[in-house]
């Protein structure tokens, strides 16, 4: 969850379309003849923000901060995840192509740990799958764990899948 200590000043923010939030202000006479000063009451150009109550300058732009935060908050954590989607749509697309191509019992070289060396030869036991959620995998023969599937290559093929 995005907060806003991890984030620039909204007007520094990129994400912020400063553009459709302009604050306006309204002079209340009655109110501000009342107090003997002037008083405002403030909303947001988005409609996003409810209307202050009549206060002075400070008060209303400090209510517009606060909705300009939430708008920040919310402009990032949309970008979040429409990043983790596209993640989630690759991960699945890696998934579709290996069992495409690579049937359950396929010949194959996998590495348990860093590719490194000419790795261990037995047969894919299921097709690739999600491990948690975000990490393509696949199960050999022969081995108590999943593998990784940048460490599983078919042994016909030409080069790493």
């Amino acid at each position: 969850m995005t907060t806003m200590n991890d984030l620039p000043h909204y007007t520094d923010d990129p994400l912020v379309d400063l553009k459709a939030h302009r604050l306006l202000l309204d002079l209340d006479p009655v109110a501000s003849a009342q107090a003997g000063r002037d008083l405002k009451s403030g909303t947001c150009s988005c409609s996003g923000m409810t209307a202050t109550p009549p206060w002075d300058d400070h008060a209303v732009f400090e209510q517009f901060d606060a909705h300009m935060v939430d708008v920040q908050v919310y402009a990032h954590e949309a970008v979040a995840e429409a990043l983790e989607q596209a993640r989630r749509q690759e991960r699945q697309g890696v998934i579709e192509r290996w069992n495409a191509t690579v049937p359950v019992g396929t010949p194959v070289r996998y590495w348990t740990g860093g590719r490194r060396g000419e790795g261990k030869q037995s047969r894919t036991r299921t097709a690739a799958h999600l491990l948690e959620g975000h990490t393509p995998v696949v199960w050999v023969e022969g081995e108590g764990i999943c593998i990784v599937l940048t460490r599983v290559q078919p042994i016909d093929a030409e080069g790493p899948q």
